[in-house]
């Protein structure tokens, strides 16, 4: 009877695929429990509690973004004018604009340079401070929150 050894790269591919298999297999349960949480938590949301929950956990006001969303679109570069100032001991209040408003202004996307923007989304500033002709603005009530058209996308 004639035996063959596999191959050392065989040998190596089988170890491999067995502690990749051994290593999901582990981590399997924690990620089921994990998404079942989850799901339990966000099930009971309505869809603009699940469009906000991202900002929520910033304590950013929900509707000032979905105000920001009605007047920015796909195409758009998006330049972010916001006070300076801080939200919390672990971020200040330009970043989590800045985070909020890449996931919620969606497709647009943010340029860190006012010469590329399309419009500037002004968070509790004044966008005449920037010293840009604008094409149209539109303030929310009162608050200072803008957003100021430069040109069309």
């Amino acid at each position: 009877m004639l035996r063959l050894r596999p191959s050392p790269a065989t040998a190596l591919a089988t170890l491999a695929t067995a502690i990749a298999l051994a290593s999901a297999w582990h981590s399997g349960g924690y990620m089921w429990r994990s998404l079942d949480q989850s799901h339990r938590t966000y099930r009971t949301y309505t869809d603009v509690q699940r469009r906000h929950a991202a900002i929520d956990a910033f304590d950013l006001p929900g509707d000032v973004f979905d105000f920001y969303a009605d007047y920015v679109g796909r195409g758009d570069r998006v330049y972010l004018q916001t006070r300076e100032s801080g939200l919390s001991s672990f971020i200040d209040l330009p970043t989590a604009v800045r985070y909020a408003a890449r996931f919620y202004l969606l497709p647009a996307v943010q340029t860190n340079d006012l010469a590329d923007a399309t419009v500037v989304v002004t968070f509790f500033d004044d966008p005449s401070l920037l010293h840009v002709r604008y094409v149209t603005q539109r303030q929310a009530g009162l608050q200072p929150i803008f957003v100021s058209r430069i040109k069309a996308p």
